[in-house]
């Protein structure tokens, strides 16, 4: 790579503004509003008209400036962009590819949330001159064409990869409701029983810390973090109790469902993960350890598909919490045995068609960051 720019050098920057007037439909002289998601991909929710506003074509860049989410890179986007978004202009469009900008951008996401992470605001904010001095790779319009080509074409092998993971999710759910119709509406009319009808219902705890003889290397030690997973089951722990901590904790063993019961958000509550493995738990999660004749399969997917109803058992705190005893006592559908069986059979089909896909979904975005690194390091 023998010429290069910085960013600043080739785009003109300007930051968006809160529009003054936003509708949630499309009224005349409204103009798709631009906001985060929208930068992210997703299809414009609201419309917004201000004669001063901010304006994007499909030719800007757009990049999140300001939360959580600040450094993501977004273009193709069309509307008037939000005070959490700034637009970027190619100042010479005919030396450069939007997409090229734009894909070398994404792939400096890390770098450019972190330095907005280390401004010490309370709100992180992109940091402007660290942003201005990316270092871009001067090439010929065309190579830069070419390049973008190929990577969209890798990133979308990867994205029909994620797309088809998130249909069988998809699927999971709607073949429950097929066969056993909504927990909530028991539209089939089944005949419904308490979770503690299903299982022995076991709250987590924490042995105390500050005995550390109780932390080690014997068990898994689960929190609601490694419950918000993607694979229906546990994610691995980093902390784990010893055989003294075991004794005080609480465990359940493989084929149980662990459910988020205490959270700091409301939509945490119900959270749920399958155990393929002993583990034990803290305090805000329940555990249901099936009894004999529940299909352990078929009792987490109702679970995770009568979630609401355990968010209704909730407290009404800004964090949200169910007790045991009103956990225990929400009503699920209680199908015959055989039925709950042949789901079950059903759902192990699933998952490993899911393991399979991710297995496929790891390789393929092995291949783009690979591809990627290639292309702005002068090697593709």
């Amino acid at each position: 790579m023998t010429h290069a720019v910085q960013l600043g050098d080739i785009i003109q920057l300007r930051k968006g503004k809160k529009a003054l007037e936003v509708y949630d439909q499309r009224v005349n002289g409204a103009m798709p509003y631009i906001q985060i998601d929208e930068v992210r991909g997703v299809a414009p929710q609201k419309y917004a008209h201000d004669a001063k506003g901010v304006i994007v074509t499909p030719v800007d860049l757009c990049i999140v400036w300001d939360g959580a989410n600040a450094g993501t890179v977004g273009y193709g986007v069309d509307g008037l962009i939000g005070s959490t978004v700034a637009r970027m202009r190619l100042k010479a469009p005919d030396e450069w590819d939007t997409e090229f900008v734009g894909r070398l951008l994404q792939s400096k996401f890390r770098q450019i949330n972190d330095e907005a992470q280390a401004r010490g605001a309370t709100i992180p904010h992109v940091d402007k001159s660290k942003l201005e001095a990316i270092v871009i790779p001067r090439i010929d319009r065309f190579e830069q064409r070419r390049i973008a080509t190929i990577l969209a074409k890798a990133d979308g092998i990867r994205r029909r990869r994620q797309s088809a993971l998130d249909h069988i999710d998809l699927l999971i759910k709607g073949e429950f409701v097929a066969r056993f119709g909504s927990p909530q509406k028991n539209e089939k009319n089944l005949q419904t029983a308490p979770i503690s009808a299903f299982g022995r219902v076991v709250t987590g705890n924490t042995p105390p810390r500050k005995d550390l003889e109780n932390y080690g290397d014997a068990i898994e030690w689960i929190k609601s973090d490694n419950i918000n997973t993607p694979s229906h089951f546990l994610t691995p722990s980093t902390e784990r109790l010893t055989e003294r901590g075991r004794a005080i904790g609480r465990t359940a063993p493989a084929a149980s469902t662990l459910v988020t019961c205490i959270a700091g958000s409301p939509n945490a509550i119900g959270n749920a993960a399958l155990t393929d493995r002993e583990v034990a738990f803290n305090q805000q999660i329940n555990a249901i350890i099936p009894h004999e004749g529940t299909d352990p399969y078929f009792l987490y997917c109702q679970v995770l598909v009568g979630k609401p109803l355990i968010q209704a058992a909730s407290t009404n705190s800004m964090k949200g919490m169910v007790s045991k005893r009103k956990f225990q006592e929400i009503e699920f559908l209680l199908p015959d045995n055989e039925k709950q069986v042949d789901f079950g059979r059903f759902f192990s089909k699933a998952i490993n068609m899911a393991q399979n896909l991710r297995a496929d979904l790891e390789a393929s975005e092995e291949l783009f960051l690979s591809l990627t690194y290639r292309a702005f390091h002068g090697e593709l």
